[in-house]
């Protein structure tokens, strides 16, 4: 297991450290567009089902606190990989559990735009570009299937897994579209299956790993008390 953060960053150019700033200020104006828009929603409703259900609203701050913190949490453990694949996908120490598990408390508003500003840091770390439509399938899309989670709010597992194969799918999707002429080198006569092993072996694990996780009673008393 090998951890990069410091290493990575030691390494930025100065485009990097422009596509850093960027990507961090993108984040926190997803953030603040939220934080407008629920304010407008709540400051348009009678002011008389404001006072009845004050009691049961979580606070926009506190949700974009946890946020916050849980993409945060999302792009350090990234940086700690389990081992690597030699073109490109890693295995890393539960990178997607922060995101899915702050998707599934609180929704998928909030649950979506973390998961999107989460792939425009995942962009930041490091993107492999050979078309644009690839680019959007294994990055924007494939990060963003993270907030699927937030669809199944009764059971952590289900939504990690779920969101999971929408990661996975989207990936698999972009190997067999742009990086089929690497099946037959890798001993693969179908694209699709090359596509699915390889992705497989790094996405699917990933995805395993978190899965298991969750089922952690660390894990839920920790979910639990930021639904609370």
């Amino acid at each position: 297991m090998s951890f990069k953060l410091f290493e990575e960053l030691g390494k930025l150019d100065t485009k990097g450290i422009v596509l850093l700033v960027l990507g961090a200020i993108a984040v926190a104006a997803l953030f603040a567009a939220l934080a407008r828009s629920s304010r407008r929603v709540k400051n348009a409703a009678p002011e008389r089902e404001l006072n009845g259900g004050a009691g049961k609203k979580k606070p926009n701050v506190r949700a974009l606190v946890y946020g916050a913190l849980c993409v945060s949490l999302s792009f350090v453990l990234s940086y700690f990989k389990l081992f690597e694949l030699p073109m490109g996908g890693s295995v890393t120490l539960l990178s997607m559990l922060p995101v899915t598990a702050y998707a599934m408390a609180f929704g998928p508003a909030y649950g979506f735009t973390a998961a999107f500003a989460y792939s425009l840091l995942q962009v930041v770390q490091g993107a492999y570009v050979v078309h644009w439509a690839q680019f959007l399938l294994d990055y924007i899309f494939a990060f963003t299937c993270l907030g699927i989670a937030s669809l199944f709010p009764k059971s952590l597992p289900l939504g990690i897994a779920v969101a999971g194969l929408g990661r996975f799918a989207c990936s698999v999707l972009s190997g067999v579209i742009f990086f089929s002429s690497y099946a037959a080198d890798a001993g693969f006569q179908s694209a699709w299956l090359y596509s699915i092993a390889y992705n497989g072996s790094s996405l699917g694990l990933d995805a395993f790993l978190c899965v298991l996780a969750a089922f952690l009673p660390a894990v839920r008393r920790l979910l639990d008390r930021m639904k609370a």
